[in-house]
């Protein structure tokens, strides 16, 4: 357990007592819980030669996520300056009108990085999804949509990008399928953060699973779910800077080691604003560390306090 992660559960119990609702008291024990755990973000102190080709990423939204996905890539973009630039793929709805594209892409213009815009098929309209939208499986249809691509990095809307991503890029995944941060201590992992392999998907036949998976159980969170009961045994786990979740909770100090937790503070990757609130929200009620949203969302022009 980390070294003080008793204390800090103790003080965000109380903390938690206070407050008008439940968001507030959310919040008020996250103030405490996460305190001191990101120092810098998106400094890249050491330099690199600029790497060679460029790296696939993949967003899947519909028409209410566009200016959260252009805030996304632009804090990809920013972290990436001078290291790497990407192929960006956007698995949209029918409902992302070219005027909807333009908003995303022109976050793009100017920089290196490309971007594509790829429609979701309709092999999940009949699965289980619950209160979600059908998107949620769009992440689900990368291989079958990009059948070209042999490996590509997924994330999810609510995501910031503090450093570049070559390094997960050329992670060594074996006989593993896909590199994800795991969640629980039983290894359940997260599925907003994802490297994978689109090649083996393919090869093993892998996606017919998931759609038979996904319209015979009617999971508690679908698109997640179906990938870690399909999956098991095949999954390389990452280090939680690469999908650092403010859903985690005090439970973050339990399943991760004490240099998981340090390589926080200036090795951050991704902060997730997994939690139900998120930073784009009512003020007064928006997640610790909104201010890195909002220092990159401003620079989209799309948002304003």
């Amino acid at each position: 357990m980390y070294k003080y992660g008793l204390f800090r559960q103790v003080s965000a119990t109380v903390a938690g007592l206070f407050g008008k609702d439940r968001a507030t008291r959310r919040i008020n024990r996250d103030k405490i819980r996460y305190k001191g755990l990101i120092a810098t973000v998106g400094k890249n102190v050491i330099p690199r030669k600029k790497y060679e080709t460029k790296i696939p990423v993949a967003f899947c939204f519909d028409g209410r996520g566009c200016k959260m996905a252009a805030v996304t890539i632009k804090s990809l973009l920013n972290s990436s300056v001078n290291r790497c630039d990407y192929d960006i793929y956007c698995v949209i709805g029918e409902d992302v009108d070219k005027s909807l594209q333009k908003i995303v892409a022109d976050i793009v213009k100017g920089s290196g990085s490309t971007i594509h815009f790829v429609y979701g098929n309709h092999d999940f309209d009949e699965s289980n999804r619950r209160k979600w939208p059908v998107a949620m499986w769009y992440r689900l249809m990368l291989p079958e949509l990009l059948p070209n691509v042999p490996r590509i990095i997924y994330a999810d809307l609510d995501i910031i990008f503090c450093r570049d991503l070559i390094d997960v890029y050329e992670l060594d995944l074996g006989d593993n399928i896909i590199a994800a941060v795991p969640t629980r201590t039983d290894h359940y992992f997260n599925s907003g953060f994802l490297l994978m392999d689109l090649d083996k998907i393919r090869k093993e036949k892998i996606y017919p699973k998931w759609i038979k998976e996904s319209m015979e159980h009617d999971y508690k969170n679908p698109d997640q779910d179906v990938l870690n009961h399909t999956l098991v045994g095949r999954v390389l786990f990452l280090p939680l800077k690469y999908n650092f979740q403010l859903s985690h909770g005090s439970r973050i100090f339990k399943i991760y080691s004490e240099t998981e937790i340090d390589d926080l503070k200036h090795n951050l990757v991704t902060l997730h604003y997994s939690d139900y609130i998120k930073p784009w929200g009512e003020r007064g009620k928006r997640p610790v560390f909104s201010a890195i949203w909002w220092d990159v969302a401003k620079q989209t022009g799309l948002f304003k306090e």
